[in-house]
């Protein structure tokens, strides 16, 4: 009988230590899946949105429609930069002469300037799919608000958590980073000699764009605002992409973009807020001749 006992106290004790080892197991589990972003609290009300940057953009009563079924936002969940955040919007149809995405809005609602930028577009663009990096003040939503060349609007957001990116400090020297002011480079992603193709390339200009909200490292003076607000892209003497942006792009801005190729070089022309200007052209025709 004493056996028998001891028998059951010791499957008893077995099975609590598995229910808790199973316990333990789950809470551990959880916690590496919330601090990864994977697990996702409920995003608050769109207040700002609604109460103040929609009429900043947009008349009283103008339809914006879901824009799920015809673009995909992506965005980290989590920023791990919040000076340096990627952001991709991809379209699901290409465009064509008559009916295509004339302009993309990018805005952050809680950021000092919330609209990061207006990009504009053309058949030629092939496919307005954009990807590019942002600063982001505060947690926030993000969205991406595309036209048609008829007029209809839709929109896709996101919410971000990231603090601090409008004015966090450039990690680079201010001497340094001047010095290499306007320096370009394009990467052609896939570039084919027809023009029936979507070809893809990634602009990249060197420069601070200085959001006016941060301050020198060594001596704290505020560094006043110095960024790009002005890029054009386009070939052959037709507009690929051309985009206005404003203090929430990125150090360094790039963007990545498609184009319908007709064998001409890839020209570039950028203007920022002090009046600087610069441009380049980048030749098709040398990648095709290195291989």
């Amino acid at each position: 009988m004493r056996l028998n006992n001891v028998f059951v106290t010791i499957i008893a004790k077995t099975y609590y230590i598995k229910c808790m080892y199973s316990y333990f197991y789950f809470i551990a589990a959880f916690l590496f899946l919330f601090l990864t972003g994977q697990v996702k609290a409920e995003s608050p009300e769109p207040l700002t949105w609604k109460n103040s940057v929609k009429a900043l953009i947009y008349d009283e009563g103008e339809e914006i429609y879901d824009g799920s079924s015809l673009m995909k936002l992506e965005t980290p969940y989590r920023a791990l930069d919040a000076a340096i955040v990627p952001i991709t919007v991809k379209f699901n149809n290409n465009q064509s002469a008559s009916k295509y995405i004339k302009s993309l809005i990018l805005v952050v609602d809680e950021n000092p300037s919330p609209i990061v930028g207006k990009f504009n577009f053309s058949p030629k663009t092939g496919n307005p799919s954009l990807t590019t990096r942002i600063r982001i003040d505060k947690y926030t939503y993000v969205r991406a608000i595309a036209e048609f060349n008829n007029g209809e609007k839709f929109m896709v957001s996101n919410f971000v958590k990231a603090a601090g990116g409008c004015s966090a400090p450039s990690l680079a020297d201010m001497d340094a980073v001047m010095a290499r002011l306007g320096k370009m480079k394009m990467k052609f992603i896939k570039t084919m000699e027809t023009s029936k193709t979507i070809n893809k390339a990634r602009f990249l200009i060197s420069h601070p764009n200085y959001s006016g909200l941060q301050f020198n490292q060594l001596t704290r003076a505020e560094i006043p605002a110095h960024f790009v607000n002005y890029i054009k892209i386009e070939q052959d003497g037709e507009l690929i992409l051309e985009a206005t942006p404003d203090i929430s792009l990125s150090e360094d801005p790039s963007l990545t973009f498609h184009y319908l190729n007709t064998g001409g070089p890839i020209k570039v022309t950028v203007n920022d807020s002090e009046g600087q200007k610069f441009s380049k052209e980048f030749s098709i025709r040398q990648k095709f001749s290195k291989h």
